[in-house]
C-alpha cells in the first residue's frame, strides 16, 4: 500500500497541484475569496434545507460572482482542473481496490 501512495505522490499532476498550493496559499485576496465561498456554501446548504428557495438564489448568485473572481487569478482554473482530474483518477483506483478484493473474497 505504501508503494501505491508513494507513486501517487510521484504523479506529475500531483506535484503540479502542491506547486500550485503553495503559490495559492500566499496570496491573501484568494484566500479571502476562497473564505467568502466557503461561507456562501454554508449559506445555500441552509437555505436548501430549510426551503428558502429566494434566499437560496441569492447566496448561489454571490457565489457565482465571487468564484468567477477568483478565476480570474493566475493558475487557480489549471489548479481546480487538475483536483477534478485527480479526484476522478482516485475513483478509478478505489474502484480497482475494491474490484480486487471482492475477488479475492469470493
Amino acid at each position: 500500500m505504501n508503494k501505491l501512495i508513494e507513486a501517487f505522490l510521484e504523479l506529475p499532476e500531483v506535484k503540479r497541484i502542491h506547486e500550485l498550493e503553495q503559490g495559492l496559499l500566499k496570496n491573501e485576496t484568494i484566500q479571502l475569496l476562497n473564505s467568502e465561498l466557503k461561507q456562501l456554501q454554508k449559506q445555500m446548504v441552509h437555505a436548501k434545507e430549510f426551503h428558502q428557495e429566494k434566499q437560496y438564489k441569492q447566496y448561489k448568485e454571490k457565489y457565482d460572482e465571487v468564484y468567477a473572481k477568483l478565476l480570474d487569478y493566475p493558475f487557480v482554473e489549471e489548479y481546480l482542473e487538475l483536483l477534478e482530474q485527480v479526484h476522478r483518477d482516485l475513483l478509478a483506483i478505489t474502484q480497482q481496490i475494491e474490484e480486487m478484493i471482492n475477488q479475492q473474497l469470493k
